[in-house]
């Protein structure tokens, strides 16, 4: 019975997330602005920022109020609910996956896992800053350097992940997901990959923990008390 409630709260964090990043497309402020195909890649471009003349092909020259309107609903979310969400659930996977065990690889995942939210929540707080003053815009660049530390960290949370279910879980297909996020962020990086490569490979990979918290709540179930 006293595994049950990691799997549980992995699953209600897990879903929160999802639920969350639904909701960025369906806010009031985004809907009247982008299509909901077209949102994830003008928030990527935006976290990407480094010049003045990326802020421009974000949200055009002058700015459209619209735009910077929809930005900072966007950022709201993410820095109010959006982090909080899947910090929670990346670190209640990692415990999930641990339990019964003392892994230090496991420990190391939370704390790559809690970096980079901290990298996303001072990467959106400059966001936020950047859309409610335009005018003094160019004091909050650059932001990619927050973007990359910020998903190269919980790339490295998956990596974590990968060496802890290769060496006590033996979950070859977890592991194989799990280390996706890290390939795909450094090819990223290198420019040879766009960056809707990376976020598949986190959003496969955030599912598969999905799915294991499911299979391990009915394994949990079936267990004597």
């Amino acid at each position: 019975m006293r595994r049950r409630p990691w799997p549980i709260a992995t699953l209600i964090f897990g879903l929160a997330t999802l639920a969350v990043f639904i909701a960025f497309s369906m806010l009031p402020e985004v809907k009247g602005v982008y299509e909901p195909s077209a949102v994830g890649a003008e928030v990527s471009a935006f976290q990407r920022a480094e010049t003045m003349a990326d802020l421009a092909r974000v949200f055009g020259e002058p700015a459209d109020p619209a735009r910077l309107a929809a930005m900072t609903a966007i950022n709201r979310l993410d820095l109010y609910a959006f982090i909080p969400a899947y910090t929670l659930f990346l670190v209640l996977a990692a415990i999930m996956l641990a339990t019964g065990t003392r892994s230090l690889i496991a420990w190391a995942a939370i704390l790559f896992a809690l970096i980079g939210a901290g990298a996303d929540a001072i990467e959106t707080t400059a966001q936020l800053r950047v859309t409610q003053d335009y005018a003094n815009a160019a004091a909050q660049l650059p932001i990619a350097p927050w973007h990359w530390m910020k998903y190269f960290c919980l790339a490295l949370h998956g990596a974590m992940l990968t060496v802890f279910c290769c060496v006590s879980r033996k979950r070859w297909i977890l592991a194989a997901l799990a280390f996706a996020p890290l390939v795909c962020v450094s090819l990223a990086a290198a420019r040879l990959a766009p960056p809707s490569l990376y976020s598949a490979a986190f959003g496969v990979f955030w599912v598969a923990l999905l799915v294991i918290a499911v299979m391990e709540l009915v394994r949990a179930k079936g267990e004597p008390a």
